[in-house]
């Protein structure tokens, strides 16, 4: 496997890297590149043009903070299996801030006897697992959907019409245009996301390939872990943004990484806060359901995304308003800004009435609860308008909500 220690110091490290990888680059044959004095070696690595019938590997692997420690999961194994029986190319991309092909190659059998020729399939295994092991992050931050593109760049390059890439990350990128960082990208709905990053021309060119999401969602500490339905956006986002990049088809790896410590030392990445709220109070005045959590609806409906959780989550409002006769709230809905304001406070009122039903079914009375809709036209309002025109994801999830406010008796 051809070598290339981007950012990594001196020739000695190049030369270790080479002798570490001699089983990839099929040294036992004598005319692998690898073989070559590091003078020779190009800058960056170059994936072999293979066409074979399970096409080109790109293994796209983290070593940063914040997410497990990189490392061949069952199924990325049985691919770099098949890849070395067919003699596919095979590379590895450090997903960092500046992602790159640091190591391409293909396992070639010419050279090896029938006896030889199992060992040195299984010495090229084992140095591909050790090469993914110590993938180490030298860049700060991350940067997965940079990552996609240059990992989709290799595969293009190695076979026109396919490959298969392996991403392995938490999936949480805190830098622009995919900022998990923001308030409300959590939640985000992929199709917005996607309709953003295609209206500023950010996404990856993944034609024809096939994406496997490795870990996406697993984090190590100090990052916070996140919630069932916070992994579930996630994956669905980065799922939308592969098959959108022209993906033939992007799966799920279930191999879990939780509970694998981040590599140490690597450069900071900024860490993702993730949203907590504590449920509805009688002292809570002025209270906000937020769309990214239980009382969240469907995109353009007032139809709840799980009605047995938003019916958990307003149930103490519920008995509240059924304990205290008196008491009385006003339901506020808001939307991001998105088509006509008509339609914007019309969609928000039903999303509040929607509300207002089951609080009736949790044995409030009618005449406790005052509904009103207002769009975008509302105090906590942020920006969620690009440039271009389009609609900023992120704050776009912000401006969805149903507020409660506390009515004074009459």
């Amino acid at each position: 496997m051809t070598t290339s220690l981007r950012r990594r110091g001196s020739w000695a490290a190049v030369v270790a890297a080479v002798t570490t990888l001699c089983a990839l680059a099929g040294c036992g044959g004598g005319s692998s590149s690898a073989a070559r004095p590091p003078q020779e070696q190009s800058a960056l690595p170059t994936m072999p043009q293979r066409c074979s019938q399970g096409g080109p590997v790109v293994f796209a692997v983290s070593g940063r903070a914040d997410s497990p420690a990189p490392g061949l999961t069952t199924r990325m194994q049985a691919a770099a299996i098949q890849a070395v029986d067919e003699e596919s190319s095979i590379g590895i991309v450090d997903v960092d801030g500046t992602p790159a092909l640091t190591k391409a190659g293909a396992f070639s059998a010419t050279g090896f006897n029938a006896l030889a020729l199992a060992s040195a399939r299984r010495g090229y295994l084992g140095s591909l697992a050790t090469a993914v092991d110590q993938t180490r992050a030298t860049a700060p931050d991350v940067n997965d959907l940079n990552a996609l593109q240059v990992a989709g760049r290799a595969l293009h390059a190695a076979c026109s019409h396919g490959g298969t890439m392996y991403l392995e990350d938490s999936g949480l990128q805190e830098t622009s245009p995919v900022n998990f960082r923001q308030p409300g990208m959590l939640g985000a709905q992929p199709a917005e996301v996607v309709k953003f990053l295609a209206s500023d021309h950010e996404l990856p060119d993944l034609k024809g390939l096939t994406v496997v999401l490795v870990g996406i969602g697993d984090t190590a500490p100090p990052q916070v872990p996140l919630t069932i339905a916070q992994s579930s956006n996630l994956v669905a986002v980065w799922s939308a943004i592969i098959r959108a990049a022209g993906a033939v088809s992007v799966t799920v790896d279930p191999s879990p990484r939780v509970g694998i410590a981040a590599p140490s030392p690597v450069p900071n990445v900024q860490l993702v806060a993730i949203p907590v709220s504590h449920p509805w109070t009688p002292k809570d005045i002025h209270y906000v359901f937020p769309d990214t959590g239980s009382v969240g609806f469907l995109p353009n409906l007032a139809q709840f995304r799980d009605p047995a959780a938003a019916e958990r989550s307003l149930a103490p409002l519920a008995a509240y308003l059924k304990a205290d006769p008196s008491a009385r709230v006003k339901l506020t809905g808001t939307t991001a800004r998105y088509g006509s304001l008509g339609s914007c406070i019309a969609l928000s009122l039903r999303r509040a009435d929607a509300v207002r039903q089951l609080l009736l079914a949790g044995g409030a009375r009618a005449s406790q609860i005052v509904t009103l809709g207002v769009g975008w036209e509302f105090p906590g309002y942020e920006n969620d308008q690009g440039s271009n025109g389009s609609l900023l994801p992120a704050q776009a999830e912000h401006n969805r909500s149903v507020i409660v406010t506390s009515l004074l008796c009459s």
